[in-house]
Order: structure tokens, then C-alpha cells, then sequence
């Protein structure tokens, strides 16, 4: 029986507060350098720190996974697809996100305003408009 990866923990082990998330008998524990992994594959601040909303999706993705021992299930093949389908609704989602942040920009809104609504920095929302990153 696995254990579910919550955003919390995720947090918690990126802060060094815990040094790794046990998944149960079936799954391989979490670790910092499997979430640094991972977070490379998310949208973070300009020091490399997972967005807030990004925490989610972390747990979501680690929560598809399957054991690493492959059994002929193809439960592997299965998990991998989950993870490169949640990759394209992020990618998408953050390509959304930043039309809208690009929008709201050139109609006025001041960017204090845009980047408490997106939860981003103020830097990241001028990179955002700048096209960097």
C-alpha cells in the first residue's frame, strides 16, 4: 500500500525540515535530489523556488507514479504517460497564464496588482512580459 505525497511534505522536504517522503512497501521514498528533479520541470521564481501553485502539481505527479521495479503490468508505461500528459496541461496552463499577465499589462493593470493575483514576484512578471524564461 502507497502513501500519498502531499504539497506540504513536498515543502517541507525541499526546506530541508525532513530528509525524505517514505511512499510505502511498494513505492521508492522521496528525496531532495528527486524533487530537484522534478522541479525543473515546473514554473519557479527567479531562484529556482516552486511557484506556489507548482507544489501541487508536484504531489500530483509523484502520486502517479509507479514502483520502480518493472512487473510486466506496464503500470511503468502508464505512469510515465500521466506524467507527460500533467507536463502538457502545465505547459499549457502556464502558456494561458502568462497571455493573461501579458494582456492585463498592456490594458493598464499595474504589475504589483498582476503579480498578487498570478502569485509571482514582481521581477517574474517582467520576465514574463519581456519573454524571458
Amino acid at each position: 500500500m502507497s502513501t500519498t505525497v502531499t504539497a506540504d511534505q513536498l515543502r517541507s522536504l525541499w526546506a530541508g525540515r525532513i530528509g525524505r517522503i517514505d511512499r510505502g512497501d511498494d513505492l521508492p521514498p522521496v528525496t531532495q535530489s528527486d524533487l530537484g528533479a522534478l522541479a525543473s520541470q515546473v514554473d519557479t521564481d527567479d531562484d529556482g523556488f516552486p511557484l506556489v501553485g507548482q507544489w501541487e502539481v508536484l504531489a500530483d505527479q509523484l502520486n502517479g507514479a509507479a514502483p520502480s521495479e518493472t512487473d510486466g503490468s506496464g503500470r511503468q508505461d502508464d505512469a510515465a504517460a500521466t506524467v507527460e500528459a500533467a507536463a502538457r496541461l502545465v505547459d499549457d496552463a502556464m502558456r494561458d497564464r502568462d497571455e493573461a499577465i501579458r494582456a492585463a499589462i498592456n490594458v493598464g493593470v499595474p504589475v504589483s496588482r498582476i503579480a498578487e493575483a498570478a502569485g509571482l514576484s514582481v521581477p517574474r512578471i517582467y520576465q514574463i512580459r519581456d519573454g524571458r524564461r
